[in-house]
């Protein structure tokens, strides 16, 4: 190994290397998928397709997985015929995603994700505290911690979001593709319009109610404040995403956890500089997310890193300082990563980027791990 691989796999090791938004427990849930094994990292259509397993995570040398547990809406399965069909012959839990409960749903996930976890502890181990994170780390093993995508699983109820706290969860991203109790969604399509399954199932994402928090949205985030759990305002609409800065103050730190920036991708789910600039008052961060639809508009580039580098360059000038920036791939999500980044096992290319754009060794922990794990600390119930 020479010298610069060594300074990569301490650059890993010292940060840690944290990715705040992957998916690894959707797939194992869906097609009961051994997370130990890497079959391969086709598109995320595939069912045996993975980009963040075990394997692919120790391949990369990653620290610590904010592990995004995400129920699928059931407009994914009611709007298209082709989706009921494939889902239901590959499945063995097609009438649960039609018409089982949302919240027993997720707790099933995270109960099989644990399992996963447990058949080799040694290796990998669940936080449920910042200082679990750091502890987990000290002894060399993967640190998960649970957080959830769509507040749709709470099903109108805000007690649930005390079972998720008890659970060990440390996050909520507040909406997803559809409308929920809580407030009106972005609609993603100009993202994933390229995609075929689109072509061909036409899904309306678009949100015709106002494009605000309801009532129930309000009583969440208050509940999220009471038991320090960290608010992603990603997929919300602008309007909704400046009612919860206003509600918060600055007080605690806000994420968007996997997301582009307005200034290379007028998509409306992408950050405008006046949403930078809030979550940087609050001390909170921006994962950036691996998939070039998202972070540049119309592009047809298969390579990413030059388009993940100029996101992150651009969060730095907007708020002058790197402490915002971090890494939200959206792995094994709906997401078409970039050929240079493909999986969680070539995280080492972007590191190797960021020392040849001269950045300090300081400046890189920071944007691989460092930031991240200042949020948990920040942000996060203390056990």
């Amino acid at each position: 190994m020479n010298s610069n691989e060594q300074r990569i796999d301490k650059l890993h090791k010292e940060a840690p290397l944290t990715d705040m938004h992957c998916h690894p427990s959707l797939k194992s849930w869906l097609f009961k998928r051994n997370l130990w094994r890497h079959y391969c990292s086709w598109s995320f259509t595939w069912p045996w397709s993975s980009r963040c397993d075990f394997k692919m995570l120790e391949k990369g040398k990653v620290g610590v997985i904010w592990t995004s547990h995400y129920m699928p809406e059931r407009q994914i399965v009611k709007q298209c015929c082709l989706t009921r069909i494939i889902i239901f012959l590959l499945t063995p839990i097609y009438w649960k995603l039609v018409k089982g409960s949302y919240m027993k749903c997720t707790l099933q996930m995270m109960d099989r994700f644990e399992k996963q976890i447990n058949r080799k502890p040694d290796r990998v181990e669940l936080a449920k505290s910042a200082e679990d994170v750091k502890r987990i780390r000290a002894l060399g093993k993967i640190a998960a911690v649970h957080t959830i995508e769509g507040g749709h699983i709470l099903e109108g109820n805000v007690d649930n979001l005390n079972i998720l706290a008890e659970r060990g969860v440390a996050l909520l991203t507040l909406t997803h593709f559809f409308r929920n109790e809580i407030g009106s969604q972005v609609d993603i399509s100009k993202g994933i319009d390229s995609f075929k399954f689109m072509k061909i199932c036409g899904y309306n994402f678009h949100q015709d109610e106002p494009p605000h928090l309801t009532e129930f949205g309000y009583a969440v985030i208050e509940r999220m404040k009471e038991l320090s759990m960290i608010i992603d305002v990603c997929h919300l609409t602008h309007e909704a995403r400046n009612l919860v800065f206003k509600l918060i103050k600055g007080k605690t730190p806000i994420i968007a956890s996997h997301t582009g920036v307005a200034k290379f991708n007028p998509n409306p789910y992408s950050l405008n500089d006046n949403e930078i600039l809030e979550i940087h008052k609050s001390k909170g961060g921006i994962g950036v997310i691996f998939m070039n639809a998202f972070l540049k508009e119309e592009t047809k580039q298969k390579d990413g890193l030059d388009l993940i580098w100029s996101t992150m360059n651009h969060i730095n000038k907007v708020t002058k300082s790197w402490d915002n920036v971090m890494i939200g791939s959206d792995f094994d999500g709906l997401t078409d990563p970039p050929n240079d980044v493909v999986d969680s096992s070539q995280f080492g290319n972007l590191t190797r980027y960021l020392i040849k754009k001269g950045l300090s060794d300081d400046i890189i922990k920071k944007i691989l791990g460092g930031n991240a794990q200042r949020i948990l600390e920040k942000g996060w119930k203390k056990n």
